[in-house]
């Protein structure tokens, strides 16, 4: 069954989140400490839940995204898991394999209530078990954050906002260099949260399977989609270091170490005749 579901779609989601019995997938870039509280409360006690989010500075500066919200996500239960994805823009709910909402939008009050938002229920297994397949595959792009992160976040939240406030109200120079500063400084905390505790050969590692899961691809288009996948680690402007690894401007050099280890590894080869990548087995 398929049901289309436009705003105030508060109430169906959390039919559906009650109803789990085994796990909840939660898959947004902006969530909100009052929704991911509610969220919660719909749950049985014992249900297991993982959430996906843009770990993004510009997202918190602009008050969309909480860091409190993630916390309180990350430590619903003892199970729960919480993912940094840079680059997603999905906006799903699973609950086990019984029910699917795809749907426009975030785990916000606007979102909820008062937005113009379109999206799908289903109840399909067959279907649903696609979606969270899917989910879990964006998953593999990105680290698990832990509580000690998330402890360094929440003072540069603070920041963020008072800076983007600041620069919101009043265009002067010195307002626009001083949330320049805190967005430099803010920006590699932030995409030590995709990092996570893995290293640079298998942050671009998991980045390039990913994209020859779809099939080969020359170099160029690897790169291309890589950094599409994992801008904030992609920066050409500037070098940073995470966890004593360098990123930025280096970010070409690692995918093509990354590349060679694959293929030393087996996992992927490259065909000389058509010039491109592909993996050798899915």
């Amino acid at each position: 069954m398929v049901q289309f579901i436009g705003r105030s779609w508060r109430n169906d989601l959390a039919q559906m989140v009650a109803s789990a019995r085994r796990s909840v997938l939660v898959v947004v870039p902006f969530v909100k400490y009052a929704e991911a509280v509610w969220l919660c409360e719909q749950m049985r006690p014992g249900v297991e839940i993982m959430t996906l989010a843009c770990v993004d500075p510009a997202a918190v500066g602009a008050s969309v995204l909480d860091i409190s919200a993630l916390k309180y996500l990350s430590e619903a239960t003892d199970s729960a898991k919480l993912i940094a994805l840079s680059s997603l823009h999905a906006k799903v709910f699973v609950a086990d394999d019984t029910a699917a909402i795809v749907t426009s939008g975030n785990l916000t009050r606007s979102a909820l209530d008062r937005n113009i938002e379109y999206g799908v229920l289903f109840h399909e297994p067959r279907h649903v078990r696609t979606v969270r397949t899917d989910m879990l595959s964006f998953a593999r792009l990105g680290s698990r954050v832990d509580a000690r992160l998330l402890a360094t976040l929440l003072p540069l939240e603070a920041e963020l906002r008072r800076v983007h406030a600041d620069v919101a109200d009043n265009p002067e120079p010195a307002c626009k260099r001083r949330f320049d500063e805190v967005m430099q400084r803010a920006k590699p905390v932030f995409a030590s949260a995709q990092v996570g505790q893995r290293s640079a050969h298998a942050v671009f590692g998991d980045a390039i399977r990913f994209v020859l899961s779809d099939g080969p691809r020359d170099t160029k288009v690897i790169q291309r989609e890589v950094r599409q996948l994992l801008p904030a680690l992609c920066d050409d402007n500037e070098y940073f270091f995470i966890r004593g690894e360098r990123y930025g401007k280096a970010w070409m050099r690692r995918l093509r170490h990354a590349q060679q280890h694959l293929k030393k590894q087996g996992i992927v080869r490259y065909d000389r005749r058509t010039k491109t990548w592909a993996l050798v087995y899915q």
